[in-house]
This record gives C-alpha cells, structure tokens and sequence, in this order.
C-alpha cells in the first residue's frame, strides 16, 4: 500500500456494525465525502472495515464505491480489514453496478472488485502494481508496445478508475506524466 495513506475506518462514519440500505449509505457518503474533502492534499484513503460485521450492496453502493466514482481519476480507495467472502460479493455487486472498480487488501494479496478488465489491461495492471509506479515509455519498453498504445491503454486505466496518473517534471524539463497503482 502507498506510504501516505490516511484511514478512514468505516463504523466511525456510518456508526453501525452491520451497515444496510441506500439511506444509511447516502448519509455515509456524505460524512465520507466532507472527510476527504477536509483531506485535500491526501490522495490515497484506506477505508478499514474493523467493526464492521456486515455490509450490504445497496449501502456499499451509495457509500463506498460511490466515494470512489466521484474521486475517479483523483484519488486512491482501498479496502481493508474485510474477510467476509459475503461482504466481498456485496461490494463486489455494487462495484459492478456502478461501472467502478476498487481493490481490497486480503492477508496476502490485494483482489481487484468491479467490471472486468481485459487480459492486456489486467497484465498492464498487474505490471503496475509490482512497480508501483511507471512512464509510458517504460511500459511501452517493457511490453514490448508502442509508446503511442502504452499511452492509450495507461489513459484507459485511468479514466476507467484503476490507476491515477500524475504530472511531474521530466529531465528534459517537459511535462511527464507518471502512471501509479492505487494498492
């Protein structure tokens, strides 16, 4: 996970433990949204399931994964401290129904929710999130792909929710764009 993460645990916004219905995730959003919003400069938020026994979809959807779709493209939502396989298809449910996705971190791995990427989309995913970070150029050299294509497919990513990009000074002393993982 991304050094500068701040938590967001989830029972502290919604005050129930086993949060349900789109009303209590409407109200949850709202709380969540102001918290980030007071949170400008942060761009990664780890949203902590601890305490939370159940979740529903329709409170996942009007919650979480919509924080994640308004933030798409600018800021980084991971799951934590959920191992309910229940939960997990909940969140998943909603994900898929908002057309957003969001990663979830389990003990070992962290797990993609949401529509499905395609097979070249998910290496270049999964290439991102051993590296952490990558240039178009470097994604284009190590997958053996245009720069052109790379640039395509990494703005894909972003504009779809999977990864977000940023602006930094390149050694020339033009605009570079850096590619990140959210996990």
């Amino acid at each position: 996970m991304n050094q500068n993460t701040t938590l967001m645990k989830l029972f502290d916004f919604c005050k129930s433990q086993m949060p349900h219905g789109n009303k209590l995730g409407k109200e949850t959003f709202n709380e969540m949204r102001d918290y980030v919003e007071k949170h400008k400069s942060q761009t990664f938020f780890e949203i902590s399931f601890t305490d939370i026994e159940f979740a529903d979809s329709s409170f996942s959807r009007e919650s979480i994964i919509l924080l994640a779709k308004v933030y798409r493209s600018n800021k980084g939502f991971i799951i934590t401290n959920l191992y309910d396989e229940d939960v997990i298809d909940n969140i998943n449910y909603a994900a898929v129904a908002l057309d957003q996705p969001l990663t979830i971190k389990l003990e070992n791995e962290t797990k993609l929710l949401g529509p499905a990427l395609t097979k070249s989309n998910l290496e270049i995913f999964n290439l991102l999130k051993i590296k952490r970070k990558l240039t178009t150029s470097q994604l284009a050299s190590l997958m053996n792909m245009s720069v052109p294509n790379a640039s395509s497919k990494l703005k894909k990513l972003v504009d779809d929710g999977y990864i977000l990009r940023f602006e930094e000074t390149a050694e020339t002393g033009g605009i570079e764009f850096i590619y990140q993982s959210i996990c």
